[in-house]
């Protein structure tokens, strides 16, 4: 059917937790944490099991295709922002109600006030 995995990956915010997958009685899967993987790379095993060296390539090699793909995510989720921003500019000035406005714009505003604060720092080098 498809080619198994040795290892499995749950991606979580601050890094991956790291199975080792083995097949069991009556072809189940089984699945055994062997580390976590931390944002920084850094690999800690899980209790009593330590990755191979094999396990800790392809580890490594996981991360780094992780790492390399959040790159493409941030551009795709900038885009989406600016997408996003034109959508409601087009909203506020073409279909929105006063109250809706009024509902709104608070939030908007201080969204948009943090992202430009943000920027300028960044820009200026400071932060």
């Amino acid at each position: 059917m498809f080619d198994r995995p040795t290892l499995y990956f749950r991606r979580k915010d601050n890094g991956a937790a790291v199975y080792r997958i083995a097949s069991g009685e009556h072809a189940r899967l089984d699945m055994m944490q062997i580390a976590v993987l931390k944002q920084n790379g850094e690999v800690k095993p899980s209790g009593k099991q330590t990755p191979t060296e094999g396990e800790l390539t392809e580890i490594a090699a996981w991360y780094d295709a992780r790492k390399a793909g959040q790159k493409t995510r941030d551009a795709a989720l900038v885009d989406q922002l600016v997408g996003d921003m034109n959508a409601v500019a087009q909203w506020v000035q073409a279909n929105a109600s006063d109250e809706q406005i009024a509902q709104n714009a608070q939030p908007i505003l201080m969204a948009m006030h943090d992202l430009r604060t943000t920027l300028v720092r960044r820009m200026a080098g400071r932060g």
